[in-house]
């Protein structure tokens, strides 16, 4: 037996901003909101990245990169689900469909396909830098409104971003340890 999907009866639509219950005016909601679903589209777009690195590394250092992608993706998640909930705080409605997250987001999407570790992380590095940019311009934003529970929320979340991207660079830099044995190698030949 086949049955047909019942039209759904959409109470506010995707773009649509209501009044919110702590009385910040819609014009400023209106750009906040805006603001908040292209951070949360790229916070969901780098999260499926986060999750896919988590489910293809391999290498010598699997175990901790493993175990630190998964701590990323889920602190990741956990933000924009933050986030999103402001946003209907405020009187909006979250970006939640993945294709529309892609659209808006201001992150690309990494291509499908296992990467080399270093370029799966630089590509991680290079994404939480753009969402960086935009937190802070967004935290400016908040705070020029004068939506200081957004500012306080937002910059909490800056930090984290920052926590993360001081993480995966520090996994990108040059080992000097690699060079050291190298030499210590090459002298051993001659």
């Amino acid at each position: 037996m086949t049955t047909t999907p019942i039209a759904p009866d959409v109470r506010q639509k995707p773009d649509a901003v209501i009044d919110n219950p702590i009385n910040l005016p819609k014009k400023t909601t209106t750009q906040l909101i805006e603001a908040m679903n292209r951070d949360v589209a790229s916070l969901f777009v780098l999260f499926h990245q986060y999750q896919k690195h988590h489910w293809v590394v391999s290498g010598p250092q699997f175990h901790d990169l493993h175990l630190l992608l998964e701590e990323h993706y889920t602190a990741v998640h956990a933000e924009a689900d933050a986030i999103a909930e402001r946003i209907v705080t405020l009187g909006g409605v979250p970006i939640s469909g993945p294709t529309a997250q892609i659209e808006r987001g201001y992150i690309d999407e990494e291509p499908e396909g296992v990467l080399d570790i270093r370029q799966m992380l630089s590509n991680d590095l290079f994404a939480n830098q753009q969402i960086l940019v935009r937190l802070r311009e967004h935290i400016k934003l908040a705070r020029d409104l004068g939506d200081y529970g957004t500012e306080h929320l937002l910059k909490s979340h800056l930090r984290e971003q920052e926590a993360r991207t001081q993480d995966i660079m520090h996994l990108l830099e040059h080992e000097t340890l690699d060079e050291i044995l190298d030499n210590a190698t090459a002298k051993k030949g001659k």
